[in-house]
């Protein structure tokens, strides 16, 4: 459940800009700080898997976002 992942997390996960900015980037900031906080036990494997999938949705997201703003 999201309200059970890391407020900070979620933090940057909600920050669209920086997503459409650099989707690649950003889903790979995501995914190391989801496996940051697992290496520190702070969440379960269900979050981790959790989190690595929505970084990947996020990156998804932001690719077409990137492509119908006409970003290079």
């Amino acid at each position: 459940m999201a309200t059970d992942i890391p407020p900070a997390w979620l933090a940057e996960l909600a920050d669209h800009s920086a997503l459409v900015a650099d989707p690649d980037g950003r889903a790979l900031v995501l995914s190391e700080m989801a496996l940051a906080a697992s290496r520190r036990q702070d969440i379960s494997n269900q979050q981790l898997s959790d989190m690595l999938e929505f970084a990947e949705a996020a990156r998804l997201w932001a690719l077409l976002e990137h492509e119908q703003l006409g970003c290079e």
